[in-house]
């Protein structure tokens, strides 16, 4: 049974519980060998006319068409180097679209798991898109960070999604943890909190998403790397719940919390 406007999820667990999961997908071990930077002319110039020419374009225009928008893009101009965004995660268009809908000027890297590496079609072109799999051992976490620290110096952006996992239009943020934190705090870059609300829609069941960028928050010079850890967590978490608190929010699905709830392969068929 699909979830439909109106449906009830239960849930005791708001860190690992993981609503969506796409049959084709399988999370796997990352190859030590995979390269993060293409130094092939012909695989980079490939990369660049399917980003900007092809699925750019698109995917804005899907944007367009379901009514996405966006605020406080300004914020971003301030910002003089790399940084990190750090954004909720309520729909599959946060993946992609809407990152290459509102931030035009560079390719957005997108930290996820390696589960995209393993979707038919999609994954011969994930990687062209901006996609970043998430290292799983000693030489594929080193290659990974070599990588961040290259993009960032390209006055890239890499987006995390600190809560993991996709819960579909749910309105409030999630408690995330603040192990993601690590990277900006590693690499002394800004943090840009970035969340998608719902809005009632105009056409249609479904909410419209309106995407508010926060301030960005920059590391303490004087703080330890794990201090700044704890601030930019701290401080990323609660622009984060202000945003999404600051706006009357559309409820699509009936998210109920019950802390006795436990998460196991038959309660997750009941919120199907």
């Amino acid at each position: 049974m699909k979830l439909k406007k109106g449906s009830k999820i239960v849930y005791g667990d708001d860190i690992n519980y993981d609503i969506v999961t796409h049959k084709s997908a399988t999370r796997i071990k990352l190859d030590e060998n995979y390269k993060y930077i293409s130094k092939n002319i012909f695989r980079r110039m490939w990369d660049f006319f399917l980003y900007y020419f092809i699925a750019h374009p698109i995917l804005s225009l899907v944007c367009i068409f379901k009514g996405v928008t966006f605020k406080n893009k300004k914020n971003l101009k301030e910002l003089k180097t790399g940084y990190f965004i750090y954004a909720n995660h309520i729909s599959d268009m946060d993946d992609i679209m809407i990152p290459a809908y509102v931030i035009w000027k560079h390719k957005t890297m997108i930290l996820g798991f390696t589960d995209a590496l393993t979707i038919p079609v999609a994954k011969h072109f994930v990687k062209s898109l901006g996609y970043f799999p998430l290292g799983d051992s000693v030489e594929t976490q080193k290659n990974m960070m070599e990588a961040m620290k290259y993009y960032l110096k390209k006055k890239r952006q890499i987006l995390i999604f600190p809560e993991a996992h996709n819960w579909p239009y749910f309105t409030s943020i999630r408690n995330f943890p603040s192990g993601s934190f690590h990277y900006p705090s590693k690499f002394n870059a800004p943090v840009v909190p970035m969340v998608t609300v719902c809005l009632k829609p105009i056409i249609g069941k479904k909410p419209r998403f309106k995407v508010v960028i926060g301030k960005p928050i920059y590391p303490k010079e004087e703080n330890s790397t794990m201090a700044n850890k704890r601030y930019l967590h701290e401080e990323c978490l609660r622009q984060m719940k202000e945003i999404a608190s600051s706006y009357k929010q559309y409820n699509y699905f009936n998210y109920e919390y019950d802390p006795s709830y436990i998460h196991n392969e038959e309660t997750k068929e009941e919120n199907k």
